[in-house]
């Protein structure tokens, strides 16, 4: 019995030792191991949604991801491509994405639950910084009869890649021309390496697309076939853009493609990036900063590059997130 009683107390006593040394190893490790945060040297990834990569959000995305994840201490930039702005904004607005690139008009449109967005709702999206300006592009072969948006009724379009704002403006465009969009073309909704793919091969008679000029996608093009753009009347240019004045005549210089030696009548729209509120004031801050400051080192990238400024950056359809106020504020870009 004496022995029993003494290997009980043995074991109970080894017993109270792993309980101990469990607790006091589990409380040590809590510890050592908190969460990891930019202030312990640790980044944050930040998903930034561009486009097809084909278009200009892409190839300048890319550039200024790279630029602003080598220079800053806080922020690794993680660049995706997507189907475009409305995608994005989406995205973001779930949280799903950090940042985001879209035409001025998308933005417009979720903040102010109009367009697109008036049946689902006021989207939860602020305001980064303006980038460039970003053309309308109607392409189609040279040899094609198309010469004025007027001919395309009871054509084979491509109106642009779905789920962007691509499609709103060209859809303005025929609607100024009195073409139904829905009805008097054939509409398709592609990329725009395909859309231009399928014109190329005859498939469709002419597809849009609103990107920085000069465009990877028609510059490929137009390397191995006779390719064109569709001009637009001016006037009716001025109309759309009085009754929706996010949109602006542009034209085309003659030669930015080539085999295209003509100026071309568009629209011109201000590209963006944009967040959601639940972005930190300090992240979104580190990236305009760096975006900006480091412009030297990604300006090859692209010739819309040129185009960006702290003035201009600082312009946008939406209200601006505080850690971007903040940015343009101490660099006077505004009040």
């Amino acid at each position: 019995m004496k022995k029993m009683i003494r290997l009980i107390s043995i074991l109970t006593a080894i017993i109270l030792v792993l309980s101990g040394c469990s607790a006091g190893g589990n409380t040590t490790d809590s510890g050592s191991s908190p969460a990891p945060d930019a202030s312990q040297g640790k980044k944050q990834d930040l998903i930034m949604g561009t486009g097809g990569t084909a278009g200009t959000y892409y190839i300048v995305g890319v550039a200024m991801g790279q630029a602003v994840s080598e220079h800053s201490s806080i922020n690794n930039i993680v660049v995706q491509s997507s189907l475009g702005s409305m995608e994005n904004i989406n995205l973001t607005n779930t949280n799903e994405m950090q940042l985001g690139f879209s035409n001025e008009d998308g933005i417009y449109f979720a903040y102010n639950a109009t367009g697109p967005y008036e049946k689902t709702g006021k989207q939860d999206i602020l305001g980064v910084m303006s980038l460039y300006q970003s053309a309308g592009q109607m392409v189609t072969k040279a040899d094609s009869n198309i010469k004025t948006y007027a001919d395309l009724k009871g054509k084979k379009v491509c109106l642009g890649p779905p789920s962007t704002t691509i499609i709103e403006m060209s859809k303005a465009i025929l609607r100024e021309y009195g073409i139904d969009p829905e009805k008097d073309i054939t509409p398709f909704y592609l990329s725009f390496d395909e859309g231009i793919t399928k014109v190329v091969d005859g498939e469709l008679d002419a597809t849009f697309y609103v990107a920085g000029t000069p465009t990877a996608a028609l510059m490929n093009a137009a390397s191995t076939t006779p390719m064109a753009l569709v001009n637009a009347d001016q006037s009716l240019l001025n109309s759309i853009a009085e009754k929706q004045p996010y949109y602006k005549p542009y034209v085309i210089p003659a030669n930015t493609y080539k085999g295209i030696d003509y100026d071309v009548n568009t629209l011109k729209i201000m590209t963006t990036i944009f967040t959601n509120s639940k972005a930190s004031e300090e992240a979104i801050y580190d990236f305009v900063k760096n975006s900006l400051e480091n412009i030297d080192t990604y300006k090859n990238a692209h010739a819309v590059v040129s185009e960006i400024t702290p003035e201009t950056a600082a312009q946008m359809a939406i209200p601006l997130h505080p850690g971007a106020e903040k940015y343009f504020k101490e660099k006077g870009a505004i009040k």
